[in-house]
């Protein structure tokens, strides 16, 4: 997947990415919705609001969506009404994001409605690139765009910036020269609002609404386009434990998407989806394959036998080299392509190192915790969750 992944960006960079231009005819007639839902986010929602609010973009409404916080959200956004213009929505129960989103998205006025996350930052030019997709193309269900980190602090806040600027975007470039997207990023996704009124909104039951309406327009007949210069700035956990309840949480809802659309995907003559959707199983079993043949080896090893460990080693050696061999490669030119959008990131790829040893031990014991978890998904019960720890804030985009 990594060499798919490799050949599928350079092949949207030279057919689509390097001929896109920048800052041209930046001016829409059309009305665009921002939705932001809340919960417990008393210390990022003022800075959203002030950045939604400074936006060029002409013709705008916001609606603030409280999801029942249990901290000063409420009256922080209360405050806020005074100072600025934007419709507020206080739900005394938390009954999770999509449920705020369906509530709010019947309020909306526009046909467009962006979705953010309440520590997001928003580039002034993003709603323009996005909306000019949906306008030209009334098949798209969403617009998503590129995601870039404000907090690098820490260890893991440089790993993830790494991971956001190689790893996800090549998957996103790769995927769209393929014919579809897996799944929107959920922090900053501009819909058609006519296509979420066809696949049925967002579903209050999945654990992850962004990558649920992703797959309902995929099986609905619904495009999602990426775009790449569309820029937001948000925050990323920078604890273990926010981090490992963020990534159990996404790799939940990528099951749960599975076992609900198999009789959906599987009935359709469409080989660019049933080849995004096995990929997605694949993965899941190579994680299990490797960890059973790993638990297997060390049971059978054999450590009074030198010639034993000494074969045994090597294979170890030479498999480890190939995949860090790989991962330099796919990390390289997707920093490479990347680096148009931030320019010194590469003083990070240092942090490169961490990421095979590191990140994809955690992402494999991650698919284990939550596959399980999934399997006990409860139809119709509102799929509620707490957001991660969202580090220490240090915003600039003079990156």
């Amino acid at each position: 997947m990594a060499l798919f992944w490799v050949i599928g960006s350079l092949f949207y960079y030279l057919i689509i990415e390097r001929k896109l231009k920048w800052k041209q005819q930046m001016s829409s007639e059309e009305g665009i919705t921002f939705l932001v839902p809340c919960y417990n986010e008393a210390e990022t929602i003022e800075e959203t609001i002030r950045n939604l609010q400074s936006l060029s973009y002409p013709k705008k409404e916001i609606i603030i969506i409280n999801d029942g916080s249990s901290d000063q959200t409420s009256a922080v956004i209360k405050k806020l009404k005074t100072q600025y213009t934007f419709q507020f929505i206080d739900l005394t129960v938390n009954q999770g994001k999509a449920q705020a989103l369906n509530t709010a998205v019947k309020s909306a006025r526009y046909n467009y409605i962006m979705c953010i996350d309440a520590d997001t930052i928003m580039d002034d030019d993003a709603p323009y690139y996005m909306i000019k997709h949906l306008i030209d193309d009334s098949t798209l269900g969403a617009v998503t765009g590129n995601p870039r980190i404000r907090n690098k602090s820490s260890l893991l806040a440089k790993i993830q910036t790494v991971e956001y600027a190689s790893m996800i975007g090549s998957i996103k470039r790769a995927q769209t020269m393929n014919g579809y997207v897996n799944t929107i990023s959920g922090v900053f996704t501009l819909f058609n609002k006519k296509a979420l009124e066809d696949v049925g909104f967002w579903d209050i039951d999945m654990i992850t609404e962004d990558i649920a309406v992703s797959w309902k327009f995929h099986t609905g007949g619904y495009g999602i386009r990426y775009e790449p210069r569309a820029l937001c700035w948000m925050l990323v956990p920078e604890t273990l434990s926010g981090l490992w309840k963020q990534r159990v949480r996404w790799a939940q809802g990528g099951h749960e998407v599975l076992l609900r659309d198999f009789k959906s995907v599987v009935s359709k003559f469409n080989f660019p989806l049933w080849f995004l959707y096995f990929e997605q199983v694949l993965s899941i079993i190579w994680v299990y394959s490797t960890l059973f043949t790993l638990a297997a080896s060390l049971l059978s090893f054999n450590f009074l036998d030198y010639y034993y460990y000494e074969y045994h080693f090597s294979i170890f050696i030479l498999s480890a080299f190939l995949m860090t061999v790989t991962n330099l490669v796919q990390f390289s030119i997707a920093m490479l392509i990347d680096s148009r959008y931030e320019k010194h990131h590469w003083g990070y790829l240092f942090f490169l190192s961490w990421y095979p040893t590191f990140y994809w031990l955690i992402n494999a014991v991650v698919v284990v915790f939550a596959l399980p978890k999934a399997l006990k998904r409860k139809k119709g019960v509102f799929a509620t969750w707490t957001s991660p720890d969202r580090g220490s804030i240090q915003w600039s985009n003079q990156d």
